[in-house]
């Protein structure tokens, strides 16, 4: 009975045992599954902000993306108007220099590159009377010319306002290149048509072979520069190869430059006077104004060594203005001294003549000197008078609605066609010089002023001789009816106070031989 009791106590043992140790692993189960739970609770939620994140990452690199390629295209944009002329559509000066730079490092021993400056003569002029859109619009033919003469070796670029410059790869013949400058000066032969007017634009051409005229970037530049700006001091409408005597002559024009400005300041200069004769009477029937720069080391200087830097640097308005001023002061005492009235001829430059300010300027001196409109007569040069006809015929008309009387000077020398004196209101034409030299011995010559000459006088036009040097030149002129000369033969151009004297002596009877004004 005992070992009943003691089987059945040790069963109940086991069986609380078992059902403890069955309690505590379910407890321990389910706290495990419990914090499972926890931890798949925390691990979804963690990876619900890992997702709301990753979307978010992504949408801000959709936003970095499209913020790429925004600024991408707007670096693009930048590039291609930091890089390229508005105007023309081609590679600018900073794309230029970049390209120049690169090439010139690349370069082989044995490779010649060539460069070729051009600039159009007279831009500015068609920019002043037509106005800028037209202006653009002969940028852009003007480009469309250029690009017909260059191949693949060309790298073709607009380097600022009216100046181009062509870099041509691979020059294996200068001769043959040469060939190229005179084809695009060709394609420019022809006119521009513009507000329904033609216009004739001719190229100053500067040129460069590296490595001969430089080996870097700065140095070739510089040099293209001066040759260029030797082409358009030696008369525009050519072109010039670089060489190291430029830079000299580059360097006098600059110092002249300077002491043009300091001439003006300091009054340095004065005018001459060459009598004009009436051939029918040998009386003075006028003067010529003429410059002179009494430089202070220097003495006289003619204007034949400054004129041209007087009007490139724009100084030539202020030092005509003056001229035109103190020559019509000095008419003024002439008269108010007793002398006949005489016809003061006062020539006009280029810039001159265009300036818009100059019918009101010529008014304006006339009434501060109070000379008679008619005593003046304003010269331009043949090749001035026909750039634009349209231009010249009006101002012409303007100065002469204000009792001016105007001249075509040195007429003859090839520029314009006889057609053009029957349209221009002229008072009076200056026969060349060049004409007048060869006229007691070549018999085309004397022949061809004869009938201008008459043409002139058909028209009503008043003919000068400029630079009759000898009896037998004069002796022809009369026969041809010529009505005025000036010229050696009578005095060379002289002080205002010798002049008077001239004056003086015409007056009382005397004939001017060359050498009584002494």
């Amino acid at each position: 009975m005992n070992w009943i009791i003691i089987t059945t106590s040790i069963l109940c043992v086991f069986l609380f045992l078992f059902l403890l140790y069955y309690i505590t692993k379910y407890r321990k189960n389910r706290k495990a599954e419990e914090q499972i739970k926890e931890k798949y609770t925390e691990i979804n939620e963690s990876y619900n902000q890992l997702k709301e994140e990753y979307e978010k990452i992504e949408n801000e690199n959709t936003i970095i993306i499209e913020k790429y390629e925004e600024l991408k295209k707007s670096e693009e944009k930048y590039k291609k108007t930091a890089y390229t002329d508005h105007i023309t559509g081609l590679p600018n000066r900073t794309a230029f220099t970049e390209q120049l730079d690169s090439v010139i490092k690349t370069l082989r021993k044995d490779e010649t590159i060539a460069l070729m400056y051009i600039d159009l003569d007279n831009f500015k002029r068609i920019n002043e009377l037509l106005g800028h859109s037209y202006g653009d619009e002969l940028l852009i033919d003007a480009t469309d010319r250029i690009k017909q003469i260059t191949d693949e070796n060309d790298y073709l670029s607009c380097f600022g306002g009216d100046e181009f410059i062509i870099l041509t790869q691979n020059i294996e013949d200068v001769g043959v290149y040469e060939e190229k400058i005179k084809k695009i000066q060709s394609i420019f032969s022809y006119p521009f048509v513009l507000a329904a007017r033609e216009f004739f634009v001719t190229l100053s051409i500067g040129v460069c072979l590296v490595p001969k005229d430089g080996k870097t970037t700065q140095t070739v530049l510089k040099n293209l520069d001066s040759a260029l700006y030797a082409a358009k001091s030696n008369g525009k409408n050519t072109y010039f190869y670089y060489d190291e005597s430029i830079n000299k002559d580059l360097m006098d024009k600059i110092e002249i430059q300077a002491q043009l400005r300091s001439a003006i300041t300091n009054q340095e200069f004065d005018i001459y006077y060459q009598p004009q004769i009436d051939l029918e009477n040998e009386k003075i029937i006028g003067f010529e104004a003429l410059l002179r720069w009494n430089h202070p080391t220097k003495g006289v200087i003619l204007p034949a060594e400054f004129i041209q830097v007087a009007e490139e640097t724009g100084l030539i308005v202020t030092i005509g203005e003056w001229v035109l001023k103190r020559a019509c002061e000095q008419l003024k005492e002439w008269e108010n001294q007793g002398f006949p009235s005489v016809i003061l001829a006062v020539n006009l430059s280029r810039r001159q003549f265009r300036d818009k300010h100059l019918v009101s300027m010529v008014s304006n001196i006339i009434e501060e000197t109070g000379i008679a409109p008619n005593c003046l007569e304003l010269e331009i040069k043949e090749e001035i008078a026909i750039e634009d006809i349209n231009y010249t015929m009006q101002c012409i008309l303007d100065l002469r609605q204000k009792g001016v009387l105007f001249s075509l000077d040195d007429f003859g020398t090839g520029y314009s066609s006889l057609n053009y004196l029957k349209h221009l209101p002229l008072d009076s034409l200056k026969l060349d010089k060049s004409f007048i030299d060869s006229i007691t011995e070549d018999r085309d010559s004397r022949a061809i002023i004869s009938t201008l000459i008459s043409l002139a006088r058909a028209l009503g036009i008043n003919v000068i001789a400029e630079g009759v040097e000898s009896g037998s030149q004069e002796d022809f002129l009369k026969d041809a009816k010529c009505n005025q000369a000036q010229g050696f033969l009578y005095s060379e151009p002289v002080p205002a106070k010798a002049a008077g004297r001239l004056l003086e002596i015409v007056r009382e009877g005397g004939k001017l031989d060359g050498e009584i004004w002494f």
